[in-house]
C-alpha cells in the first residue's frame, strides 16, 4: 500500500492550461523554424509534424508507465515541465543552426527520394524527441497525480485533456494572431518557457509538500470496475486510433476545401487550427461531465462515430452553398469594414464547418478512459497507451489522407472515404454493443447513412464550387501540394489556386516578361539564371531571348502548377522545351540552401505577400542565401505586388535588401502596379552601352516590343529609383527576418491587400463589401489610387544613366524621350 501525493483538480487544471498553451506556441514556432530549412512543401511541413506527434506518442507510452510506478508523480511532472522550458530555449537555437547538417544529409543522399523522407523525419525528430516526448508524459503523471477514484477518472482525464487542449487553443491563438507579429519566433519561445518553468516549479513544490491519499482506499468497488478490460482496452485503443487517423485526415481535406473561402494567408490556418482545437476541448470537456453517469460507454463511441459521419456529410453540404450564404451574411451584418471583422468571417466559416465534428471528436477521450480505467494502479499505463493509439493513429492520418487518399480520390472521394470509416466504426461498435432488434436497427441505419451520403453529396464538390465563381474551367487538379486550375474569361487565360488567387495568365504577359528583362538588360551579360516561381512561364520565356544565357535553372513548389503550362503556350512558347531550361520541382529557399550551383542572376516572382509562408523568400537570411550564390557582378532581382502591399511594409523590404546588398535599382512594370528590387554588390545603375546592345538582338528587341518596352528609352522610363533612392525611400524601417518576418501578419491587415481574402483577381470575390460603397470601384480605387500615390517616389533616370553619350542625345533631349513614354493602361492583370 503506497501513498501518492494529491493536489485537487483545479490546481492541476491550472497548470495544465498553461502547459497546453506553451506546447501550442513552440509547435507554431518549432514548425516555422523547421520550414525554412526543411522547406514548406507539404511532404516537409506533414512529415515534421508526424515527428513532433511521434515524440507525443512516445512520451505518453513511457509517462503512463512512469506515472504507475513513481509515488511522486506531480514532482515528477514538475520536473518535467522544467525539462520543456529548457528545451523551449535551446530548441530555437539549435533549429537555427540546421542549415549544414541538414545541407550535409541532402548531399549524402543523393537530394530526393524515400531516404530524404525519412531523413526529413530523423532530422525533425531528432531536434523535437527530447521536448515533445516529455510533453507526451505530461497528462498520465498528472492524471495520477490528481485522480483518486477510478468511478471519477473519466471525468477527471477528460477534464485535464480538455483543459491543456483549451490552452492550446489559448497558445495557438496568441501565437497566430499576436506574438508572433509583434515579438517573433524567438521571444514567443522564450515566453512559453518562461511560463513551462513556472508552471514546473509550481507542481515541484506542489508535489514536495501535498498531501497523500492510500491508493487501496481510493480504489473504485469491485463492482464499478468494466468487465472484460483487456478486450475493452483494445476497443478503445482501435477506436482511438481510427478516431485520431479521421480527425487528422479531415483537417487536412477541410484545410484544402475552405481555402477558396478563408483563403491563403497566416491567419487563416491559425483561425482553421484554432476552431479545431476548441472544438476537441468543448467536446472533451462535455463528454467529461457526462462520462460517468454512462453504463454503455460502448454505445456512446459507436453513436459518436456515426454522429461524426453525420456532421461531416452536412458540413459539406453547406459549404456547397458558401458561394450565395456568405455574401448574404457578410451584407447582413454590415460588410467587412475592418480587418476585425475579417478575422471574425474567417472563424464563422471554420465554425460552421468544423465546429460539430470537432466536438464529437472531443469527446471520445473521457468515454475511451470510463471503458478502459478498472484501478489507480495502472491509470497511468492505460491513458497513456489510449493516447498513444490516438496520436499514432493521427500520424496515419496525416500522411494517407494527405499523399494518398487525396491525390487518388480528390478531397470529394476523401471525405466520402473518410466518412465510410466512421460509419463502418460506429455501426461496429454498436453492433458489438447491442443485442437483437437494436442490433438488426444499428446495422440498417449505418448502411443507410453511408447510401445517402453518397448520394447527396455531389461528385466534384470543391470543382463545382470554383465552376459556379468563374465559369467552366479549362484545367482542374487536386494535387498533393495544391489545387490548382485554369480559367478563361473572354479568352483571358489565368491560373489559380485554392484559394480563388489568380497570379499569372496570358493578361499579365506585359508585367510577367518586363520583371525578367529588368535584371537581364542591368546584368548585360548573363549566362547562368535561378529563376524561382514558374507561374506560367511568362517570364521565363523573356529569359530564354538572350542567346547568351547557357542555363536556366526554373525552380517550383506545385507540380501542378507545370502541369498547366500547356495552356498558355501562346504567351510562354512553350519554354519549358527550351534546350537551356531544367525544371526542378522543389522549394526555391530549400533548393538555394542545398544547392552547389552558382548564377549571374538569381530572380523570383513569388506570389503576393498576404500569402503564407511567401515571406520566407523576403527575409535577410534569403537575401544573405542568395546572395552566396552569386557570380561576381551578380544581380539578385525580386518582384513585389506595391498595390496590394502596405507603404510601411515597402520600406521594410527595401531596407532589409539594402541591409544586404549595397546597390539598389528599382523599376515597375509597364502596368505600374508591381516594383522589380533588384540587389547586388556593384553599382546597378543602367548603362546605355548595355542597354543599345541588348535591344540589337533580334530575339531580345522583339520580345519587348511585343509588351510595350521597344527601346531603351521606353524601358528607361520604368525606372523608381536607384541606391540614394532606396535609402531616402528605406529610411529607419524594420528589416524583415526568419526570427520576426512581420510582414505575413501585417500586410493581410490592410485594406491594401483586401485583408488577406480578396483581390481584383478573384473576380471581387467579397470586395465589393469592404467599404460602405458597393460595386467595382472600390476594386479600381485601390488598384489606380495606390499606382498614383506610389508614383510620387519615381525620379529621373538620366543623372544616374551610364554612358549616356551612347545614345547620341544630350542629357535633356534624352531625358524628354524618356518622359514622352505612353501612360500606363488603364486596366490590370
Amino acid at each position: 500500500m503506497t501513498a501518492a501525493p494529491r493536489v485537487s483538480l483545479g490546481v492541476a487544471c491550472a497548470l495544465f492550461l498553461v502547459s497546453g498553451a506553451c506546447g501550442l506556441m513552440y509547435e507554431v514556432v518549432w514548425m516555422r523554424q523547421l520550414s525554412l530549412v526543411l522547406s514548406v512543401t507539404v511532404y516537409a511541413v506533414t512529415t515534421v509534424l508526424c515527428a513532433f506527434m511521434a515524440g507525443l506518442a512516445t512520451g505518453a507510452a513511457v509517462g503512463g508507465v512512469l506515472a504507475d510506478r513513481t509515488a511522486r508523480p506531480l514532482l515528477a511532472y514538475g520536473v518535467i515541465e522544467l525539462v520543456i522550458g529548457v528545451s523551449g530555449l535551446v530548441v530555437p537555437w539549435i533549429l537555427f543552426n540546421l542549415g549544414p547538417v541538414w545541407i550535409a544529409l541532402y548531399d549524402a543522399l543523393g537530394g530526393e527520394g524515400p531516404l530524404l523522407l525519412a531523413a526529413r523525419f530523423a532530422v525533425a525528430f531528432g531536434v523535437l524527441f527530447i521536448p515533445c516526448t516529455l510533453m507526451g508524459a505530461t497528462l498520465p503523471l498528472l492524471s495520477r497525480a490528481v485522480l483518486d477514484d477510478t468511478r471519477r477518472a473519466a471525468r477527471g482525464a477528460g477534464m485535464l485533456y480538455a483543459i491543456n487542449t483549451f490552452g492550446a487553443v489559448l497558445g495557438c491563438f496568441l501565437a497566430g494572431f499576436v506574438f508572433l507579429r509583434l515579438v517573433g519566433l524567438s521571444r514567443t519561445s522564450l515566453l512559453a518557457a518562461t511560463l513551462n518553468v513556472l508552471v514546473g516549479v509550481a507542481a515541484i513544490a506542489l508535489g514536495r509538500r501535498g498531501s497523500t491519499a492510500s491508493r487501496a482506499a481510493a480504489t473504485a468497488p469491485a463492482e464499478a470496475a468494466p468487465s472484460g478490460t483487456a478486450s475493452r482496452l483494445a476497443a478503445a485503443c482501435i477506436v482511438l486510433a481510427v478516431s485520431g487517423f479521421t480527425a487528422l485526415g479531415y483537417e487536412v481535406l477541410w484545410t484544402r476545401a475552405l481555402e477558396q473561402f478563408v483563403h491563403n494567408s497566416t491567419y487563416a490556418y491559425s483561425a482553421m487550427l484554432v476552431t479545431f482545437l476548441f472544438g476537441l476541448a468543448a467536446g472533451s470537456a462535455l463528454a467529461a461531465l457526462l462520462a460517468e453517469r454512462s453504463r454503455r460507454p460502448l454505445v456512446l463511441l459507436g453513436l459518436i462515430e456515426v454522429g461524426v459521419a453525420v456532421s461531416v456529410i452536412a458540413a459539406l453540404l453547406l459549404y456547397g452553398r458558401f458561394g450565395d450564404w456568405i455574401p448574404r451574411a457578410v451584407a447582413a451584418v454590415g460588410g467587412l469594414g475592418s480587418w476585425y471583422r475579417v478575422v471574425g468571417l474567417l472563424f464563422a466559416e471554420a465554425g460552421a464547418t468544423l465546429l460539430v465534428t470537432t466536438l464529437l471528436f472531443g469527446m471520445t477521450f473521457p468515454l475511451a478512459v470510463r471503458l478502459v480505467v478498472r484501478d489507480l494502479d495502472s491509470l497511468g499505463t492505460r491513458l497513456g497507451l489510449v493516447y498513444t493509439a490516438n496520436t499514432l493513429g493521427s500520424i496515419g492520418g496525416a500522411w494517407l489522407v494527405g499523399f494518398v487518399a487525396l491525390p487518388a480520390l480528390g478531397v470529394r472521394g476523401a471525405f466520402m472515404l473518410l466518412v465510410l470509416l466512421n460509419l463502418a466504426l460506429g455501426g461496429a461498435l454498436l453492433v458489438l454493443a447491442t443485442r437483437g432488434a437494436r442490433r438488426i436497427g444499428a446495422a440498417l441505419a449505418t448502411v443507410a447513412i453511408a447510401v445517402v451520403a453518397l448520394r447527396v453529396v455531389p461528385p466534384g464538390l470543391v470543382e463545382a464550387s470554383f465552376t459556379r465563381q468563374f465559369g467552366p474551367l479549362l484545367f482542374y487538379k487536386e494535387d498533393v501540394t495544391d489545387t490548382v486550375f485554369v480559367t478563361d474569361d473572354a479568352g483571358k487565360r489565368m491560373i489559380r489556386f485554392g484559394d480563388g488567387r489568380g497570379t499569372a495568365g496570358t493578361v499579365t504577359v506585359r508585367e510577367d516578361r518586363m520583371y525578367a528583362h529588368v535584371p537581364m538588360l542591368l546584368h548585360g551579360a548573363a549566362e547562368r539564371v535561378l529563376s524561382i516561381c514558374f507561374g506560367v512561364g511568362n517570364s521565363l520565356a523573356a529569359l530564354v531571348t538572350y542567346p547568351a544565357v547557357e542555363r536556366v535553372a526554373s525552380v517550383e513548389l506545385s507540380p501542378s502548377v507545370v502541369a498547366a503550362a500547356p495552356y498558355f503556350a501562346e504567351t510562354n512558347n512553350n519554354v519549358l522545351d527550351h534546350p537551356v531550361v531544367e525544371l526542378i520541382i522543389a522549394d526555391g529557399r530549400n533548393f538555394l540552401l542545398t544547392t552547389h550551383e552558382t548564377f549571374d542572376i538569381i530572380r523570383l516572382d513569388p506570389p503576393e505577400l498576404h500569402t503564407a509562408h511567401v515571406v520566407n523568400l523576403y527575409t535577410r537570411e534569403f537575401y544573405e542565401l542568395a546572395h552566396a550564390h552569386l557570380r561576381p557582378g551578380g544581380i539578385f532581382s525580386i518582384w513585389v505586388n506595391i498595390v496590394m502591399t502596405p507603404e510601411d511594409d515597402l520600406r521594410s523590404l527595401v531596407r532589409t535588401m539594402l541591409a544586404v546588398f549595397p546597390h539598389v535599382s528599382v523599376w515597375h512594370g509597364p502596368l505600374q502596379y508591381s516594383w522589380v528590387i533588384n540587389g547586388s554588390m556593384a553599382p546597378l545603375d543602367p548603362d546605355m552601352r548595355k542597354l543599345l546592345a541588348a535591344y540589337a538582338i533580334p530575339s531580345v528587341q522583339r520580345d519587348l516590343a511585343a509588351i510595350g518596352v521597344p527601346d531603351p528609352y521606353a524601358f528607361l522610363s520604368h525606372f523608381v529609383f536607384g541606391d540614394e533612392g532606396a535609402r531616402r525611400f528605406a529610411g529607419d524601417a524594420a528589416l524583415v527576418v526568419d526570427d520576426h518576418t512581420r510582414l505575413d501578419f501585417t500586410v493581410p491587415m490592410s485594406i491594401d491587400a483586401a485583408y488577406g481574402i480578396s483581390n481584383a483577381n478573384t473576380l471581387s470575390w467579397l470586395l465589393e463589401y469592404m467599404r460602405p460603397e458597393r460595386g467595382k470601384a472600390l476594386g479600381a480605387e485601390l488598384f489606380f489610387g495606390k499606382i498614383r500615390r506610389m508614383s510620387r517616389y519615381k525620379e529621373p533616370v538620366v543623372p544616374l544613366l551610364r554612358n549616356a553619350d551612347a545614345s547620341g542625345l544630350d542629357a535633356s533631349t534624352l531625358a524628354e524621350r524618356i518622359e514622352r513614354r505612353p501612360a500606363p493602361a488603364s486596366t490590370g492583370g
